[in-house]
């Protein structure tokens, strides 16, 4: 069995989302951001809280309706 996709964490309306992702072969998740089918970022980490509270940091890179309400 593969990576299994346990939750989007958040979408925006340009279509790019973040998953949080769990391969039961390893003992890290992943987060990856993908827009049209493109993985724009990921990186692994050894919990699943720690990557929630990361994809919260990585939305205000790729979320521009937060950069204008700054």
């Amino acid at each position: 069995m593969g990576e299994v996709q346990l939750a989007r964490l958040w979408h925006l309306p340009d279509g790019t989302f973040c998953l949080l992702i769990k391969d039961p072969r390893t003992e890290n998740w992943q987060l990856r951001v993908v827009r049209g089918g493109e993985t724009l970022r990921s990186e692994h980490f050894g919990s699943p809280i720690v990557a929630m509270n990361e994809a919260k940091v990585w939305r205000a890179s790729y979320d521009r309706s937060i950069e204008a309400s700054h």
